[in-house]
């Protein structure tokens, strides 16, 4: 069993490092779209990180992180939940966007997970279909580091303890990769993770978009990429897994919509909405290389358009717009 502090206010976090960081892990030296960022966007330490939730989608992230690193925008901590929370894992421990990237594109389900006959046979006494074990042994193979503690950048990871029904928030000492699979851990598709005598699953069941915890740390940027935005389909939603996954993104959609309104007032918030040229099931991860491109041009284009830091796109159009093509 971990020995990783419990503590849903979460600790104290190093006292972020103010302007820009030469740490490669965080940002690349200030290039010529660096210098447009900092002519037309307001970019105020500390600056959080907030990787969200979002299955298949999460590949997004990698090339969000990619773009803001080679626009010189600093990062002095990052927060995730659900699969925000592996890579956040994965660049907080310093690995390359790129390296991460490969990751992705080379992922294959039997590398992440593993099916629990038990589960299929006999499914009112087990917990779940899967556990994700082969990923907590990829997780200690690739990961630089595994402990908080460690970290060249610092990193939150957001759970659901199932009993007391809230989040809890896992940083600064102990170890990575059990709070990591637990804020992966969908219920009803993986076991709970069992850490301090408590089951925890998925964070993004608590606390999807933890814009709340960026703010109570003293975040006044946030940067993030919206992974879950639910455009409408023209196509009904066949089979009880489409249908289950439809349905918690709206949820998860409805929910960062109204909170993303109350804290826009509190802090700087850049939010890009990617556009992709056709749907992408939170399940299907053969897209996951035009999705880190995709979403690598998109931030560009979002933080050097004349408009740069308006706010953020949102998921308001009718069908989902063409590559290239904003939403009004």
């Amino acid at each position: 069993m971990s020995n990783i502090p419990r503590d849903e206010a979460c600790r104290r976090l190093p006292e972020p490092v103010q302007g820009d960081k030469d740490d490669e892990a965080c940002s690349s030296p200030p290039s010529s779209h660096g210098e447009v960022v900092r002519r037309g966007v307001e970019i105020r330490s500390p600056v959080a990180l907030v990787l969200c939730g979002g299955g298949s989608r999460g590949a997004m992230e990698v090339g969000f992180y990619r773009a803001i690193r080679d626009l010189g925008v600093p990062v002095d901590f990052i927060i995730g939940s659900s699969i925000g929370a592996l890579n956040g894992a994965c660049l907080g421990a310093g690995m390359r966007p790129e390296k991460v990237a490969e990751l992705w594109c080379n992922f294959r389900r039997r590398e992440a997970l593993r099916i629990k006959l038990r589960g299929l046979l006999a499914p009112w006494r087990y917990a779940a279909f899967f556990d994700l074990d082969p990923l907590r042994r990829r997780l200690r193979e690739v990961l630089p580091v595994t402990r908080f503690e460690d970290l060249p950048v610092p990193l939150i990871v957001v759970t659901t303890d199932l009993q007391e029904g809230k989040p809890v928030y896992w940083s600064e000492t102990g170890d990575i990769v059990e709070p990591v699979i637990a804020s992966m851990s969908l219920p009803g598709v993986f076991a709970p993770v069992e850490m301090e005598g408590c089951q925890f699953v998925d964070g993004g069941i608590a606390n999807n978009v933890p814009l709340d915890k960026a703010v109570e740390l003293g975040a006044r940027t946030i940067l993030m990429i919206r992974c879950t935005c639910c455009e409408p389909s023209l196509k009904p939603f066949r089979g009880i897994a489409r249908v289950l996954v439809r349905s918690f993104s709206i949820a998860l959609e409805r929910k960062f919509a109204a909170e993303l309104e109350h804290f826009r007032a509190l802090v700087q918030v850049h939010s890009v909405q990617p556009r992709f040229p056709h749907e992408i099931d939170l399940l299907d991860f053969r897209y996951s290389g035009e999705l880190i491109d995709a979403a690598y041009r998109q931030t560009i284009e979002y933080f050097t358009a004349p408009d740069a830091g308006a706010g953020s796109f949102v998921c308001s159009s009718n069908t989902i717009p063409a590559e290239g093509v904003a939403p009004e």
